[in-house]
């Protein structure tokens, strides 16, 4: 827990990261708090992130975030890990108690307050694409928060975690989509320095009517799947209330407060986290 008397160092490790909103976000946060602290982007590549946690235990920084590729990796690193994040397989959030590093998740929890500012009740069947931390993240909150049927979307399903999802491989993309009221895309696909297309082409056609359709890239790639959902009808969300959501969480993971509205707002203004509708 961060002492409020004292100014702190947070951030986020990761590679790519100069695209990060999060600096700018957890800045208004302490600012409207009235707090001293700083936070910043540190690009760490994975070789370096060993280094990166051991040198945060050692300044005392008051928490660290952590995005691609590092989130999974990280589970080996931290002295100990919620059992969210242990239940995920990946860390995106990392608290400094004293000389001792605690990982947690909250990503999943940011996914689904993203999930409540759009239209339409929870979902009833989701297909999630990628396999990193983030995608571990938003299958697991969507098994254990709503019960929804859920295709697991990877170029390896042997490798998924077991649980109450379907594993597939691309190629069973389009039988998957078909009725589903949920897409979420957790690749790197759209991301600045990923890749530019899917491995196989999306139809979205087969998506229900009015369902949702969720990138977790930002800022959102002109002409990318986010646009191409726009055209079918769809109900589309970026990638940045869900940031906004999961820095909430964090934050008063670090802070250990509960922030107030006029915090949560301040946040969302500096990275224009505005839902986005058809």
């Amino acid at each position: 827990m961060s002492d409020a008397t004292e100014a702190k160092a947070f951030g986020v490790l990761g590679d790519p990261v100069g695209h990060s909103r999060s600096p700018a976000m957890h800045g208004a946060a302490f600012a409207e708090l009235g707090l001293p602290h700083r936070y910043f982007a540190f690009h760490v590549p994975p070789a370096g992130l060993p280094a990166a946690l051991r040198g945060a235990r050692a300044l005392g920084l008051g928490g660290l975030n952590l995005t691609v590729p590092h989130k999974e990796a990280a589970c080996r690193l931290v002295d100990a890990l919620t059992p969210e994040a242990e239940r995920i397989g990946a860390v995106n959030t990392v608290v400094v108690e004293r000389e001792r590093l605690l990982g947690h998740n909250t990503d999943g929890l940011g996914l689904l307050a993203a999930l409540a500012e759009l239209p339409g009740p929870a979902p009833a069947r989701a297909v999630v694409l990628g396999s990193g931390g983030a995608a571990r993240a938003v299958v697991d909150a969507l098994a254990h928060e709503t019960g929804a049927e859920i295709r697991w979307v990877s170029r390896r399903p042997h490798g998924l975690p077991p649980g109450p999802w379907q594993a597939t491989a691309w190629d069973g993309l389009a039988a998957g989509l078909s009725g589903a009221d949920l897409l979420v895309n957790a690749t790197t696909v759209g991301m600045k320095g990923g890749p530019a297309d899917f491995p196989v082409a999306l139809p979205l056609h087969r998506l229900g009517a009015g369902a949702r359709v969720v990138d977790l890239i930002y800022p959102r790639p002109a002409g990318g799947l986010l646009d191409a959902a726009a055209r079918a009808g769809l109900v589309v969300q970026d990638g940045l209330p869900m940031l906004l959501w999961q820095g909430v969480r964090a934050l008063e993971e670090w802070l250990a407060v509960s922030l107030p509205s006029e915090v949560v707002e301040a946040m969302r203004a500096a990275i224009g986290a505005v839902p986005a509708a058809g």
